[in-house]
């Protein structure tokens, strides 16, 4: 009987253990896994902020890249008309 009461105890425990185990391991790995995408979300934000950076530079670039082209067509334009009118006297 005390063998028997033992081997029940034993089980009791070696059960409770095997099924405490579990349930740690699975909360454990939910854990885990919220922090693994927790952990991606942050670094794709990152990424997001350094293309947006990227993205705003060149957006600027292209601005002044367009003003240039507008002054050196104004440029051209005045020497354009000078050079017509150049060649207009010449031939008079």
């Amino acid at each position: 009987m005390i063998i028997t009461d033992f081997a029940n105890i034993m089980a009791t425990v070696g059960g409770s253990s095997i099924i405490s185990s579990g349930l740690t391991y699975l909360f454990a790995k939910r854990k885990y896994k919220t922090e693994a995408d927790s952990t991606e979300i942050d670094n794709l934000k990152k990424s997001v902020e350094v293309y947006q950076t990227i993205i705003d530079d060149l957006k600027d670039r292209i601005q002044d890249i367009k003003n240039e082209v507008t002054v050196m067509k104004a440029e051209f334009d005045i020497k354009l008309k000078q050079a017509k009118e150049d060649c207009n006297e010449s031939k008079l």
